[in-house]
């Protein structure tokens, strides 16, 4: 298993080599580049002058047909040389839908710290004894209706 995995990150992109016919020039590279990046769900895409690879990041759902069109647009015949799909999430594996309730915990939690906190070093703080008990109300309702929706 690789560190990236184990730690719970999983890169879901995909990643396809074109090889193009002849080492390209500067403007050519430059040209096929921007047409690359501009084919939906592409993140990224690079080449080097000289050279007669190129790499695209993009989304699993991107046809390698929609890169070698956007080659060909770009005035580059290319082929598909490798197409590269990343592993599927393991089970604790972090995915975009967990991270804003990961934080949303984080941030209930800290506000408890901060509250023990202030209890700590201010015990006679008069409003208190309704800011507590209402956060805390408001905490335990959250973590209910959280755990109840996952059922």
């Amino acid at each position: 298993m690789s560190a990236a995995l184990a730690s719970g990150y999983v890169d879901l992109l995909t990643r396809t080599t074109l090889q193009t016919e002849v080492a390209e020039s500067a403007p050519s590279v430059l040209r096929l580049v921007a047409a690359l990046q501009g084919v939906p769900g592409v993140l990224f895409a690079e080449m080097t002058a000289g050279t007669d690879r190129a790499v695209v990041a993009h989304d699993p759902a991107v046809a390698a047909t929609s890169l070698l069109a956007a080659a060909a647009a770009s005035g580059v015949r290319a082929r598909v040389l490798s197409d590269t799909r990343t592993v599927e999430p393991g089970p604790g594996a972090l995915t975009g839908a967990d991270i804003p309730a990961r934080r949303l915990a984080t941030l209930a939690l800290l506000l408890v710290f901060q509250l023990a906190l202030t209890e700590a070093l201010f015990p006679n703080f008069v409003s208190r004894h309704l800011i507590i008990p209402v956060l805390l109300l408001s905490l335990w309702a959250f973590l209910m209706t959280r755990r109840i929706l996952k059922r």
